[in-house]
């Protein structure tokens, strides 16, 4: 999938503070997102920001600070669902994505049952393979794989053939940590919810 307008890419690195400073006398260049992602200045400015001036527990005190961190939390979440096209009550806080598979994982797993089919990807990060191979281990569930084509896609006619009235979960990555490739999410969607299968990204 390719991004329908040009974007100035040294603009965008100049967002980020950690991008300017030089390992072993050449410029950073980070890889390793899937991990953990750099910030920019305006990530990095609103937790300052709230650090220094409103603190507290969110959804814990009345008191004047938590009213302002939880109005900012709130906020957040408000802005999140919005660029997600979401309910701000589907919007939730977890410190990782990992972290979010875990529980998707763990929670949902406890309806499967032997035989159920969870749809992955070959190209997907290690946090949405293990949670999914220790409910395999555990309940019976079945893996099928998406492959990937030589041009690093996702084979969608193989995909299609994968979907059935046994497939309880389709969790694939929206795009790939070690690929770059832009998913086709809206047809995976489509495609899943036709077969009567929630989506996990």
């Amino acid at each position: 999938m390719a991004f329908d307008a040009p974007y100035d890419v040294a603009a965008i690195r100049a967002q980020f503070p950690i991008l300017a400073r030089e390992v072993h006398g050449k410029p950073l260049i980070y890889l390793d997102s899937a991990a953990s992602a750099q910030k920019p200045d305006a990530v990095l400015d609103a937790m300052m920001g709230l650090a220094r001036t409103s603190y507290a527990n969110v959804h814990r005190g009345l008191h004047t600070l938590a009213n302002e961190t939880t109005e900012a939390y709130e906020k957040a979440r408000e802005t999140v669902a919005s660029f997600i096209n979401a309910d701000r009550d589907e919007v939730v806080w977890t410190k990782s994505a990992t972290e979010a598979v875990n529980l998707v994982a763990s929670s949902f797993g406890q309806s499967l049952n032997a035989g159920d089919e969870i749809v992955l990807s070959e190209m997907e990060h290690h946090a949405n393979i293990v949670p999914w191979h220790f409910l395999r281990e555990r309940k019976g569930v079945v893996l099928k794989f998406i492959p990937v084509l030589d041009d690093g896609r996702l084979d969608m006619e193989a995909y299609k053939g994968l979907l059935s009235d046994k497939t309880k979960m389709v969790a694939v990555t929206h795009m790939s940590n070690v690929l770059g490739t832009v998913n086709d999410v809206p047809e995976i969607v489509r495609l899943a919810h036709a077969a009567g299968a929630p989506v996990l990204l």
